[in-house]
């Protein structure tokens, strides 16, 4: 359902940089808007010169079933109208894949099984912005014949837009045969959503081994597949050693010109990877490890030439113990020096690669931010009571210059558990602004002096402050605070917070029926 581009972060990246100093801001609040406890926004799609366009949520029953509307809100955060995304088409109950906004125009991308026919077909429809309803002209653009297989078997889409927004992709999982090769369908569409290429493909390896991590289109439409390559079983490890490869795939010439690439590091094991493309380059970038497949030392960046498939650009930073141990309790820190001193390497744990920003000029960014979930179990003799708890914690910035070569790398500390929530409050919200990376998040007030030393206290949501963290062009860090949760009606939600602008960013909160948007506007 949640469509995101990085197109906007990109072009905002690389504007020039400022020195390190205090953001100056204004916060301008919308009106408060009474709503059901159970929804909530779930993505702001778009915005144009009437107001924003956002997908809202709620959730029904005790199995959490979900429903979904588009709504429409004025400059001052008014609600204007809502249309129901429930929607069926010929008879049969539709599955919503994308909403686009492209060149001021929004689209609806759906998708429906035709039993009978054993057909699962893809949808687009321009939305009428006043009625916020489909315009009934709806061309297909996707279908997967699932004929022998079961409806649970009928493949399934996503849609990608390009960096310069010029090319939308198709892209569909076609049904597969236990230990048959996996195939899958592209088609490459302009900014009017017309076809320009379309091509069933196939890899050459079985169902189950073969891992796609994200697909990408370029700005002349081409098509870029990544994935994990397992060895012989589907597992991360065999032996002790890391059992897969990470392959990509490209399709140049209308899918008729097929490229494999094997990315590797040596003796390191690669833990995450985005690729992005860039002046005739596959770009790779993330973390590596020295020892296992769950933790991360260091992190690297390849440029690889997509003609020769050569190596053109490497570099690596290993993150040393200093930074390993940054932000970890005294006690922690001790143990961890103490280890590595005796040979025993430490490294990071648990880190997720959300976001590789790539420029023109062939710099980037990195951002990757701690996250895992621990489930403890009780049983009273009667009922087995399961807690969940989310942590949300660390966020590491890489920076890398126009050459390839790591300039920097910096962890910005942060502390979220919450428990049986989702991490419905945690997270952060990433930003560009006057060309500093900017991250927006919820903390605790007394980490506002945190000097880097010990464990930053752990965020209690309903007594928050929201801050936001900027990184200059040396990496150095300044944290302000933006307001108080203690002052406003609401607590802002930062994983559904949207930068709209060069010099806006949207956010949302929300607290029992009270939901609340708030303009974020810099000078």
């Amino acid at each position: 359902m949640r469509l995101k581009t990085i197109s906007s972060l990109v072009a905002l990246f690389f504007s020039s940089y400022v020195q390190c100093q205090n953001l100056n801001f204004t916060v301008k609040w919308g009106q408060e808007i009474e709503a059901s406890r159970k929804s909530s926004l779930s993505d702001i799609v778009g915005f144009d010169a009437t107001g924003i366009y956002a997908i809202k949520s709620r959730l029904h029953g005790l199995v959490g079933n979900k429903s979904y509307t588009l709504d429409h809100f004025d400059n001052n955060f008014a609600p204007t109208k809502t249309f129901d995304l429930d929607i069926e088409e010929d008879g049969n109950e539709c599955d919503v894949s994308s909403l686009l906004h492209l060149k001021n125009k929004l689209y609806i991308f759906y998708s429906y099984l035709k039993k009978k026919e054993k057909k699962n077909v893809l949808f687009v429809d321009e939305i009428d912005k006043n009625t916020l309803q489909p315009k009934k002209e709806k061309r297909k653009i996707g279908e997967i014949d699932y004929s022998g297989n079961s409806n649970r078997n009928s493949g399934g889409f996503s849609i990608r837009v390009s960096r310069d927004s010029s090319k939308v992709l198709a892209f569909y999982s076609l049904p597969y045969e236990k230990g048959e090769p996996e195939a899958f369908g592209f088609n490459v569409l302009d900014s009017n959503l017309k076809s320009i290429w379309e091509k069933n493909v196939t890899i050459p390896y079985k169902d189950g081994l073969f891992d796609i991590q994200s697909t990408r289109v370029d700005n002349d439409g081409n098509v870029y597949m990544l994935g994990l390559l397992f060895k012989d079983k589907r597992k991360t490890k065999r032996g002790g050693e890391p059992n897969y490869t990470y392959e990509a795939f490209a399709y140049s010439n209308k899918g008729n010109n097929v490229k494999q690439y094997t990315l590797s590091l040596d003796d390191r094991f690669i833990t995450d990877m985005q690729i992005e493309i860039l002046n005739n380059n596959l770009v790779c970038a993330g973390f590596y490890s020295a020892k296992g497949t769950y933790s991360i030392r260091g992190t690297y960046f390849l440029a690889v030439d997509l003609a020769t498939k050569a190596i053109k650009t490497k570099s690596f930073k290993e993150f040393d113990i200093d930074f390993i141990t940054q932000s970890m309790s005294e006690r922690e820190a001790r143990r961890a020096k103490r280890r590595e001193e005796k040979g025993k390497e430490q490294e990071l744990y648990e880190y997720d690669l959300d976001k590789l920003l790539i420029g023109k000029d062939g710099s980037a960014m990195l951002i990757g931010e701690q996250y895992y979930v621990k489930v403890v179990s009780s049983y009273n003799g009667r009922v087995t009571t399961y807690t969940y708890h989310y942590y949300y914690n660390d966020i590491i910035a890489v920076k890398i210059d126009p050459s390839g070569q790591i300039q920097w790398a910096e962890k910005i500390a942060k502390s979220q558990h919450t428990v049986n929530d989702d991490g419905f409050y945690s997270s952060y919200a990433l930003s560009i602004v006057n060309g500093k990376v900017c991250l927006i998040f919820n903390d605790n007030p007394e980490n506002l002096d945190y000097d880097g030393k010990g464990r930053p206290e752990n965020t209690k949501t309903k007594k928050s402050v929201v801050v936001i963290v900027s990184l200059d062009k040396n990496g150095k860090q300044t944290k302000q605070p933006i307001f108080s949760t203690v002052d406003v009606d609401v607590i802002v939600r930062p994983k559904v917070c949207e930068q709209i602008s060069n010099r806006n960013v949207i956010l949302f909160g929300q607290r029992g029926r009270t939901q609340q948007f708030a303009k974020l506007s810099f000078e």
